[in-house]
């Protein structure tokens, strides 16, 4: 429950307050990336050198995940020779958060400076032309069950009223995307993403929903994300990683939370590589 205080406050004060207090465990560091890491994918954090971390809880205002693999930190350093900062674990909206409180850490990194965001999530394909272990650029979304985090009072501090979503994912950075996919022999593909609120699963008949209406993965995440960042004007590149294949699509195996961490876990190297690629790439032109 707020306190008092805190419901008084508005969305753009509580992230000047939170701003205030992780750029204070900064110090001298100034983030050129955020990467947003998904369901099992926290084990990136190893891949940054002289990190530094603090747990979710001890930023003012910013919840603190309770679903498996994530961990729940912010973590910082050096990828490449390039200052990242790491955001190890999201909280959803099947949690019973508001999207304003979904999308607080997102907007947190931009107030910082930051303007390049790397968003990551574990996935279940909607269509056969993916398989488990692929990765899949978003080039769109389809969010129309998914809570705006743009409604509401208009806090003009955040962005335009009314956002524009054509390009909300940057096509420079999808291109660069393919480029380090293939110069890294990993199986990329562009495609659409469709929001599901969650816990449960998509049924067999929200599956073929979705791929009529031209999606080629579901999400319980990101979306509001996505949103949120594109208002404040940053840059933004979604990684999926296909975990399993939709309800009704032939899988072996029933899915599971369990199951999709499994796959996450033995694609820890090609996807490690893939997300060091980039950065590596992009950080030359800063």
């Amino acid at each position: 429950m707020l306190s008092p205080k805190e419901s008084t406050l508005t969305e753009k004060e509580k992230l000047d307050q939170a701003a205030a207090a992780v750029k204070e465990m900064m110090g001298d560091f100034i983030p050129k990336f955020s990467i947003t890491l998904g369901s099992g994918l926290g084990y990136l954090t190893n891949l940054v050198g002289q990190s530094v971390f603090c747990d979710y809880n001890e930023i003012p205002h910013c919840k603190v995940p309770g679903v498996t693999g994530h961990a729940g930190q912010l973590v910082w350093g050096y990828l490449e020779g390039v200052p990242v900062v790491m955001l190890r674990g999201r909280i959803h909206l099947y949690e019973g958060y508001t999207v304003h409180e979904v999308v607080f850490l997102t907007r947190l990194m931009v107030t910082l400076g930051v303007k390049r965001l790397i968003i990551t999530h574990a996935t279940g394909a909607v269509t056969r032309n993916l398989e488990p272990g692929d990765i899949v650029g978003i080039r769109s979304q389809l969010g129309l069950n998914c809570p705006d985090p743009t409604s509401g009072p208009g806090i003009p501090e955040l962005g335009v009223e009314f956002s524009p979503m054509e390009e909300v994912f940057d096509p420079h950075f999808l291109r660069i995307a393919k480029r380090c996919a293939l110069d890294e022999g990993v199986s990329f593909h562009w495609g659409v993403s469709a929001f599901k609120m969650g816990r449960t699963y998509e049924t067999v008949a929200e599956v073929e929903a979705m791929a009529r209406m031209g999606a080629d993965v579901a999400t319980m995440s990101t979306v509001p994300e996505v949103i949120a960042a594109a208002q404040m004007g940053a840059k933004v590149l979604d990684l999926a990683l296909v975990t399993n294949m939709g309800a009704g699509m032939g899988s072996l195996l029933p899915i599971s939370h369990e199951g999709v961490v499994q796959v996450v876990d033995g694609m820890k190297e090609p996807f490690g590589r893939l997300v060091t690629s980039i950065v590596r790439e992009v950080g030359q032109n800063l």
